[in-house]
């Protein structure tokens, strides 16, 4: 279906990577770019588009989003891929009275392959006039996952959050205790070592981008100031050497787990034979 579309950021690393995608396995786009230089005349690129996609960082989202409605063609649906969902989905409807879509790709800017890659589509406005992109997306491979906007955030305080401000301070103590990471690699085990290249491939990229997953809202900053508390109480117990909590504490939480755990253990059993 030959389809015009714009990506507002479009030479950013996940504007890049949607153009390669695209082009690769959706060759009936017809992909337009849209940087800074062209605010000096937004219509040209913005007028007459199937769909407009924001991909710039999240601080910048609302501002952008109101700066290019006014440009917007009658028709064109609104869409971003913004990490949190609920403020830009918000931004959008509110700016503009066409369709809108919210969007998350789950992945990094060096996917090449849609294979099993999933993509989060938070209904906006107009379900009917962009359900042709999200089937689209399906054929060539994407999982697509269809979540309100209010519940995206909240999975993806402990997905990006937690997660990544764990890793973050991993990496700052390896950091502040000067750790030779090759010499402790030669002596890690195949998990540990997976946990170390996890550390390692965050900090590769760039800092601006986790800064802003890691501050992006007040709800995910209080869950890092409780995680960090939680973290706090458990210290000063494994320093009271208080192993009859640790070991209670443990077998709350596989309780609580259920299969999960197991399933855990014999999944990453098989990355590390692969």
């Amino acid at each position: 279906m030959q389809k015009k579309i714009c990506i507002v950021g479009g030479s950013g690393e996940m504007g890049q990577m949607t153009q390669n995608v695209f082009a690769k396995y959706l060759p009936s786009y017809e992909l337009t770019i849209f940087d800074e230089c062209d605010w000096q005349n937004p219509a040209e690129k913005l007028a007459n588009q199937d769909m407009v996609i924001i991909s710039v960082p999240i601080y910048l989202t609302d501002e952008i989003v109101r700066k290019v409605v006014p440009h917007l063609s009658q028709g064109t649906i609104l869409a971003d891929y913004t990490s949190i969902k609920q403020e830009p989905l918000q931004s959008m409807l509110d700016s503009y009275t066409g369709a809108v879509v919210g969007l998350h790709p789950i992945f990094g800017p060096t996917v090449v392959n849609p294979d099993n890659q999933v993509i989060v589509v938070c209904d906006g406005r107009d379900t009917d006039k962009y359900q042709w992109f999200v089937d689209d997306l399906a054929k060539i491979g994407f999982v697509i996952e269809n979540m309100t906007a209010s519940e995206h955030d909240e999975l993806m305080t402990f997905v990006q959050g937690i997660e990544h401000f764990s890793v973050y301070c991993m990496g700052l103590f390896l950091k502040e205790k000067n750790i030779d990471i090759q010499r402790i690699m030669k002596l890690a085990s195949p998990v540990y070592k997976m946990e170390l290249n996890i550390v390692g491939r965050l900090f590769s990229q760039g800092p601006g981008l986790y800064a802003d997953i890691i501050m992006s809202d007040e709800k995910r900053k209080k869950m890092i100031s409780e995680f960090a508390r939680l973290v706090s109480e458990k210290a000063d117990s494994v320093k009271g050497n208080d192993k009859q909590e640790f070991i209670q504490n443990f077998k709350d939480v596989k309780s609580w787990m259920g299969d999960f755990a197991e399933k855990a253990y014999k999944d990453s059993d098989k990355l590390l034979l692969r």
